[in-house]
């Protein structure tokens, strides 16, 4: 096995250190809804620091599609990243060019700088080689500590290790360290629990789940794309069309594998400014799915029980509004009251799902990505950390 460097092993004294964070945290109505990103990143600057090396951040911060867009500028992100740190942060209104040039000229030791959304380039999500040499231009060492978004074959993530020496940050092996210790080898039976909003790749990477779960529990528009799938009403909800047919053959190869699909038998609806729990048989035209109904959480709540480890990646409801939380905070408290269970959560609204409960002292581990773990399980590595061996 090939051993990747920590940013332990490197000499840091008077070198620029580009730093790949993730800070692409949950932020709604001007605030930042969970810190678990920020607050596990802390410990590798703080690293560069001690070593008199000069942190030079990146990162990414929504999805502004290539074009510079205030609305994801990662200056929004600069006072908690200085609250954290216990330092001024410098910020750099750019990742590229002249700009960054100038500001790392004149930067000291003991000094951090935070440059500008890696996604206001297209160059970052193309990978592209022309986008990442000039990323590198000023610096001396790469230190890869975003294992949430490890999975992607982006510049920041992939073509820079092939420009600068490169290693791992604390975050990073921590993240690898807990996944090989509890999944590697999970404790049966296994148990999946899929939901949240986002979609992409989540589906895909079913196909995987399905081989190694003994049940998989989905919620979310994840659930309603099941739903659709299977000829029920789904109202206005939200749903992946481009994957029904996809939906249907994972369906079949499930019961291949002796995997058990659990979709909801009930939903909470929202009609007319008004919400109330119907059967998936009751779901009419004009409703919205929001959540998950009592007899589909008393089921699940079966399920766990008989469960010796569960993965946990999206909220089963809109956990932001309330009552659409209950069913998220429900699964949460009762996995949480479980000591003898191993419990992996993961994903930006995973994490902030399970603070805002404040039950999730018993969780084994909570992983900062939920793709990237998911993906991780497939073959227990990511492009991200192939391509930090050397």
């Amino acid at each position: 096995m090939v051993k990747i460097k920590k940013v332990s092993d490197f000499n840091l004294n008077s070198k620029k250190v580009l730093v790949r964070l993730d800070l692409n945290v949950p932020f709604r109505n001007g605030r930042i809804l969970d810190q678990t990103r920020i607050v596990s990143s802390i410990a590798t600057i703080k690293e560069i620091l001690k070593k008199k090396g000069t942190p030079v951040i990146i990162s990414h911060f929504g999805r502004p599609n290539g074009k510079r867009n205030n609305n994801f500028s990662l200056k929004k992100i600069l006072p908690s990243l200085s609250k954290h740190l216990k330092k001024n942060v410098i910020f750099c209104n750019n990742c590229i060019g002249n700009d960054v040039k100038k500001v790392l000229e004149n930067i000291k030791i003991g000094q951090i700088v935070l440059l500008e959304n890696l996604r206001f380039h297209t160059g970052e999500t193309t990978n592209n080689y022309n986008f990442a040499k000039n990323l590198t231009k000023c610096c001396d060492i790469y230190i890869n500590d975003a294992f949430s978004v490890s999975h992607r074959n982006h510049a920041s993530i992939d073509k820079v290790t092939k420009l600068l020496p490169s290693g791992m940050g604390k975050n990073m092996g921590e993240e690898i360290s807990k996944l090989n210790k509890f999944l590697r080898k999970p404790k049966k039976p296994l148990t999946a629990i899929i939901g949240g909003a986002k979609m992409e790749n989540k589906i895909s990477l079913i196909n995987s789940l399905i081989k190694k779960c003994k049940y998989l529990i989905l919620g979310g528009g994840v659930a309603n794309t099941f739903l659709k799938s299977n000829k029920f009403n789904i109202g206005k909800s939200i749903y992946e069309k481009k994957q029904l047919s996809n939906v249907i053959k994972i369906q079949k190869e499930a019961i291949k594998n002796n995997c058990l699909i659990v979709l909801p038998e009930d939903l909470v609806v929202s009609e007319n400014k008004t919400t109330k729990d119907v059967s998936i048989y009751e779901v009419k035209k004009n409703h919205q799915i929001f959540d998950l109904g009592k007899v589909s959480l008393w089921v699940i709540s079966e399920i766990i029980n008989r469960s010796k480890t569960i993965i946990w990646s999206g909220p089963v409801g809109y956990f932001e509004k309330k009552p659409f939380d209950k069913g998220t905070d429900k699964i949460a408290s009762l996995i949480n009251s479980k000591k003898s269970l191993i419990s992996i959560a993961g994903g930006g609204d995973t994490v902030a799902a399970l603070k805002k409960n404040k039950k999730i002292k018993n969780f084994s581990h909570l992983s900062t990505g939920g793709g990237a773990f998911l993906h991780w399980l497939e073959k227990f590595t990511l492009p991200g950390i192939e391509a930090l061996k050397k």
